[in-house]
């Protein structure tokens, strides 16, 4: 008989503002939270590129209650499962810790997000650490090629701004400014503090209530103003639908096919159509892409497609590492391939097949507690029902190929597709034409 990994999660409101949601797995070992804040880098000032980023680095160098070393003792003794990460939408600290670490990790995201020094030599050192994260990113193909998708399709929007800025706006970057952005958008109503593993509810809420019921927002506290997004696919002109970046240090061409896709504004089923989508398209064996460019072709090792969900809309890219001579037929193939996706469907085998492999994620991701608490708190800041695996899973028991195949065709406009490339040879001339 299948067990029920999770008791059906809950949303309270502590008086300060802010929700915590509270899901029990009894059969847990270890307690899951996410805090997450709507403070990503969409809302860095114009000039402030990487603001969100360089702010999470610091929150975690000292507080009033931490020195330096004293936080990086207590992760260290608290396993080192802390994961602090700036998206374009939020910031989220994320963690999980044995039953008997629980309050000591509380008690340190607490003052971290509440109680951060921005000390000025903390701000100088953690500086040039990002600073190396930056060359990091432009140096790996694998990684720059996200940055150059959304320069390509949302352009001087926000969405196409690099999360972590460049390294002569970060180097702008002064603690006033830091304090600032912390002081606007770090406050209790602006944020979730999601909670998965073996306590119970109440249990959950007192442990919330004890580490951030004394928070308070501060003067000049707001709520981010989101800017305008394309509510969708971008119309995007033919000299922006294609953009190269010429290296010659490496023996690769690393290329993105990337397209807009419904979000959460589309409900629930929208966005279970569009999860199916990235799993027939190219989520490993079986997928058109792994067997049309690596299993038949032998064309590449790395071939795959991403789906990210914000707000207000979702980007598919179908992504691949090839060598130089063979990089022209693999995006020529490639593109094919997600054509024919529109154009002829996908077969009832086929779907049944991408259900099954959706199914079985979905069923895996549930007994995975930190899964769960992040799940929640992203759901909960977008101001979405909270919906469950179960749920989730008995929607996508219901969608027939018919219908899904319409979707794709209407959704998923691969004929107006932001195409990118980084490396050289003959495959840079195929996208440019």
């Amino acid at each position: 008989m299948r067990r029920r990994p999770a008791q059906s999660p809950a949303t309270h409101t502590l008086p300060n503002g802010l929700r915590v949601v509270t899901c029990p797995m009894r059969h847990a070992g270890s307690l899951s939270f996410t805090l997450a804040l709507r403070a990503g880098s969409l809302y860095d000032p114009a000039n402030r590129a990487g603001l969100a980023h360089f702010l999470e680095h610091l929150i975690f160098k000292s507080t009033r209650d931490f020195s330096r070393h004293q936080i990086a003792a207590t992760m260290q003794r608290c396993g080192n499962r802390f994961d602090p990460t700036t998206s374009k939408e939020m910031i989220w600290i994320a963690g999980t810790v044995p039953m008997g670490k629980v309050d000591a990790a509380l008690a340190l995201v607490a003052s971290v997000t509440q109680r951060p020094l921005f000390d000025k030599n903390d701000l100088e050192t953690e500086r040039q650490v990002v600073l190396e994260e930056l060359r990091d990113w432009e140096v790996d193909p694998s990684k720059w090629i996200e940055v150059l998708t959304d320069q390509t399709l949302w352009g001087s929007h926000p969405l196409g701004r690099d999360t972590g800025g460049t390294r002569a706006s970060v180097r702008d970057i002064s603690r006033a400014h830091v304090q600032r952005f912390h002081r606007k958008f770090f406050h209790p109503a602006n944020a979730v503090l999601s909670l998965a593993g073996p306590m119970r509810a109440d249990e959950m809420i007192e442990s919330a209530r004890a580490h951030f019921g004394a928070w308070r927002a501060a003067p000049g506290a707001t709520f981010p103003k989101r800017p305008p997004t394309i509510a969708a696919a971008p119309s995007l002109p033919q000299s922006r639908r294609a953009r190269m970046v010429r290296r010659a240090d490496t023996q690769q061409v690393w290329f993105s096919v990337s397209t807009t896709t419904p979000s959460y504004p589309h409900g629930h089923r929208a966005m279970l159509h569009t999860q199916l989508a990235q799993v027939l398209v190219g989520d490993g064996d079986g997928s058109r892409l792994w067997d049309g460019l690596r299993e038949r072709l032998g064309l590449a090792y790395e071939v795959y497609a991403t789906l990210d969900f914000y707000a207000e809309i979702g980007v598919m890219s179908a992504k691949a590492a090839v060598g130089r001579a063979r990089a022209a037929s693999a995006v020529k193939e490639t593109k094919r391939i997600l054509a024919d996706t529109v154009a002829r469907g996908f077969s009832h085998d086929e779907v049944a097949r991408g259900k099954d492999a959706l199914a079985a994620q979905i069923e895996l991701v549930a007994e995975w507690n930190a899964a769960n608490a992040a799940r929640y708190a992203e759901l909960a800041l977008f101001d979405q029902e909270l919906q469950t695996p179960v749920q989730e899973l008995a929607m996508l028991r219901t969608i027939r190929a018919r219908e899904f195949n319409a979707f794709v065709g209407e959704q998923l406009r691969w004929d107006q597709a932001a195409v990118c490339a980084i490396g050289e040879g003959p495959a840079l001339a195929t996208i440019s034409s």
